[in-house]
């Protein structure tokens, strides 16, 4: 396959790279046969690159990251719709479903585009509705870095679209309580998986193992979830990914009773607080594909500074060396730092 030099003023989205960059610190930014988004685009120019190769024959192109944006809102306003008729009484809409992840499917390659979606800015208010459809997406991802097959793919979609339905049996105003629950309320939150399971076990070519990430998405490896306290051998694969996909967007976003939080505090509290609860092969697959995304972004530190992430630490994802100026700052190190906000 014939590779040509471009200038990187000349980049547009499609373009297949046809070589690894690496910035100053060794770290890649773009891996050989890497789709080219804006994204990747503006981090390439950061790091002043003057020409690279690309496959000539293998020039597509695709759609702009404001085009992703679209179809993404456009598949949040049908899970809501979802959401609304089962409230309401009118039933589960298989078509709305599939449509949503036919769509979330067909974005299968673009990833850059899906982590940048993920770290948007997002309503508390439409949490409920955003929440499913990113869970899908990167229930997705986990599933493309396993390299399960179309089949499993397609399942884990449903599944992460699917794993809240419950709620829309939860009292509103349990369900958007802006302060911490009190036990008995907290208890009723919990039915959401049974209630999900409820609506879902009846509607026909439901498989069965959506219908089990639906029910068991909080329980636990070491017993500790609910409803039924199931261990790690008896928890189903799909249903780990979701339960990943779960926390790992729950944290990032804006909630009525919390404020979001840096994809960085996740991944610290996968690397240490989660052990023994979430599906070690999981976490570690989000924590050794996910990190990588973020390196050539901008963030804000919590003395102030602003930065550039150069290099993630394979030993310790959540503690990444940051370029502030002329100097490096290495998190392993300099234990006190903390990434207040990714800003580009």
């Amino acid at each position: 396959m014939e590779k040509v030099f471009v200038y990187s003023s000349d980049l547009v989205p499609g373009m297949k790279i046809a070589e690894t960059i690496l910035n100053d610190y060794g770290a890649i930014v773009v891996s050989e046969g890497t789709v080219l988004d804006d994204n990747l685009i503006g981090k390439l120019k950061n790091l002043g690159i003057y020409r690279l190769q690309i496959f000539d024959r293998e020039f597509i192109k695709v759609e702009t990251k404001d085009v992703f944006q679209k179809k993404y809102n456009e598949n949040v306003k049908k899970v809501k719709e979802l959401i609304w008729d089962i409230s309401i009484g009118n039933g589960f809409n298989s078509a709305k479903v599939n449509e949503v992840v036919d769509s979330v499917l067909e974005k299968a390659d673009e990833r850059s585009d899906i982590v940048n979606c993920l770290n948007q800015i997002r309503s508390a208010d439409e949490y409920t509705y955003s929440h499913s459809v990113n869970v899908s997406l990167i229930s997705l991802l986990i599933g493309r870095w396993m390299k399960l097959n179309d089949e499993k793919l397609r399942l884990l979609v449903q599944a992460g679209l699917l794993h809240d339905i419950g709620k829309t049996k939860v009292p509103f105003d349990i369900l958007n309580k802006p302060g911490k629950l009190t036990d008995e309320e907290f208890e009723e939150m919990k039915k959401h998986t049974v209630y999900g399971y409820r609506i879902l076990e009846s509607v026909p070519l439901i498989d069965r193992d959506v219908l089990a990430a639906v029910l068991m998405h909080h329980e636990r490896e070491d017993g500790s979830g609910y409803p039924t306290g199931l261990t790690g051998e008896k928890i189903h694969l799909i249903t780990k990914i979701v339960s990943v996909a779960d926390i790992f967007d729950a944290m990032t976003s804006n909630r009525v009773y919390k404020g979001k939080e840096t994809p960085f505090d996740v991944f610290k509290y996968m690397e240490e607080d989660s052990i023994g609860k979430l599906s070690p092969v999981v976490v570690n697959v989000l924590l050794n594909n996910m990190a990588n995304y973020y390196i050539g972004d901008k963030v804000r530190l919590n003395g102030g500074e602003t930065g550039e992430i150069v290099y993630i630490n394979p030993r310790s994802v959540s503690k990444p060396i940051i370029k502030v100026g002329n100097r490096y700052i290495d998190m392993m190190v300099e234990k006190d730092v903390k990434i207040q906000e990714i800003i580009s």
